[in-house]
C-alpha cells in the first residue's frame, strides 16, 4: 500500500500564478503515532485509542482517511475524535489503514468508494497505522457423554470425549464447573480431563466445557465463575456428568418361619430405617442363591406376597435404591449380577418348612 502512495505524495508541490509572482503552496500531513491495533471480530465494539498527530501540519483542509489494504477508501472521519468513535468490529475480518490527509481545494478522489492511490490535486498523506481485524476464537463442539457415575469410592473417569469443528484461538483448556458455573478444575488437555476422578466430587452435577481464548482473559481460575469471564474467548457446548449416591438403609423384622400347608403366609412388621437415597426403589425377593423371585414395589405389596405358594425353601427379602439405567433387575435374573448405580439393604430371611 505504501509503495503505491509514494508516487502520490511526491505530488505535494503545486505552482500557481498570483499576479506576476510565482507562489509555492506546500501541504504537510504530519506523522501519525500509535497502534498497530489488533481486534477480534466477535460482535463487541472495537475502537482505536491513543493515536497522536505530530509535525508541522500545512494545508487548507485536513481529514483522516480509512482504507483497506489495497487503498479503497472506507471512511473519511474529519477529526481524531471521529476516528476513535469508529467500530472496527463492524468491518469484518481484514486489515484497515488509518491515514491523515492535508490538502488544498480542488482535490479529486477523496470519496468513500474511491481509491486513495488515485487522488489528484495538491495533498499530502501521512504514514499509516494498521488495524488488524481477526477472526475471534472458535471453541468448536464437544462430543461424548452424558456420563452417570455412582459415588461409591471407586474412581469415575470420563472417556470418549472429542472436539469437532475447526477450533481457533491462541490458548485452550477444558473447564469443569458445577451446574452454577463455578470453576472446579481446568484440565489443560484431553488426557488430563480423562484423568479427573469425578467420584471425589461427591453428589451433584458437573459440566465439562472446552474454551479457546486470547491472552488477557480474566477470570479463568479455579474458584471463579465461568459466567464472569472477561476477554476474547469462545466456549463450546457442555457435557453433563451426573454424580449420584444410593443408600438402601436397614431392614428390620423377622426372621419369619412359615409352614407350607396351603394357608396364606404373609410377612408383617417390617420397617426400614436409615436415610435411603436414590431416584428409584423396590423390594426384592430372592431365593438363597440370589435368583430374583419377585419385585414388590412397596411395603404394602411385599406384605401381600403369599410365601406359602413358593413351596419349601428359603427366601430372602431385600430393599434396593437405584438410579436409572440399572441392568438385571428382573424376575428370573440373579441379584448378584446387577449392574448400575444401586445399593442393597441387608436381607430378612423367610423359612418355608
Amino acid at each position: 500500500m505504501r509503495k503505491f502512495l509514494l508516487g502520490i505524495i511526491a505530488l505535494t508541490l503545486t505552482f500557481t500564478s498570483c499576479s506576476d509572482d510565482d507562489k509555492v503552496v506546500i501541504t504537510e500531513a504530519g506523522t501519525l503515532s500509535g497502534g498497530p491495533f489488533t481486534f477480534f471480530v466477535d460482535g463487541k465494539v472495537d475502537n482505536v485509542s491513543g493515536i497522536t498527530l505530530t509535525g508541522n501540519i500545512q494545508g487548507a483542509n485536513t481529514t483522516y482517511v480509512i482504507t483497506d489494504d489495497t487503498g479503497n477508501i472506507l471512511g473519511l472521519p474529519p477529526t481524531l475524535e471521529a476516528v476513535e468513535g469508529i467500530n472496527f468490529d463492524g468491518a469484518g475480518v481484514g486489515v484497515c489503514l488509518i491515514w491523515h490527509l492535508a490538502y488544498e481545494d480542488g482535490l479529486e478522489g477523496a470519496e468513500v468508494g474511491q481509491n486513495a492511490n488515485n487522488l489528484k490535486g495538491n495533498f499530502d498523506l501521512s504514514n499509516s497505522i494498521t488495524v488488524n481485524r481477526n477472526n475471534g476464537p472458535v471453541a468448536g463442539m464437544l462430543n461424548g457423554g452424558l456420563f452417570n457415575f455412582c459415588i461409591d469410592g471407586t474412581a469415575d473417569n470420563v472417556s470418549g470425549v472429542s472436539v469437532s469443528g475447526s477450533p481457533v484461538g491462541s490458548n485452550s483448556s477444558y473447564i469443569v464447573t458445577d451446574d452454577m458455573g463455578n470453576i472446579l478444575g481446568l484440565p489443560p488437555t484431553l488426557m488430563a480431563l480423562e484423568g479427573v476422578d469425578f467420584d471425589g466430587a461427591g453428589v451433584g452435577k458437573c459440566l465439562i466445557w472446552y474454551i479457546r481464548y486470547e491472552d488477557g482473559l480474566v477470570g479463568l481460575e479455579t474458584g471463579k465463575n465461568a459466567n464472569d469471564l472477561e476477554g476474547v474467548f469462545s466456549l463450546s457446548n457442555s457435557i453433563d456428568v451426573i454424580r449420584s449416591k444410593t443408600e438402601a438403609g436397614t431392614l428390620n423384622g423377622g426372621p419369619f418361619n412359615f409352614t407350607v400347608d396351603g394357608t396364606a403366609d404373609n410377612v408383617s412388621g417390617i420397617t426400614l430405617t436409615g436415610t435411603p437415597l436414590g431416584s428409584n426403589s423396590s423390594f426384592i425377593i430372592t431365593d438363597d442363591t440370589g435368583s430374583i423371585l419377585g419385585l414388590p414395589p412397596t411395603m404394602a405389596a411385599l406384605e401381600g406376597v403369599d410365601f406359602d405358594g413358593a413351596g419349601v425353601g428359603v427366601c430372602l427379602i431385600w430393599y434396593i435404591r437405584y438410579e436409572d439405567g440399572i441392568v438385571g433387575l428382573e424376575t428370573g435374573k440373579n441379584a448378584n449380577d446387577l449392574q448400575g448405580c444401586f445399593n442393597l439393604s441387608n436381607s430378612i430371611t423367610v423359612n418355608r418348612n
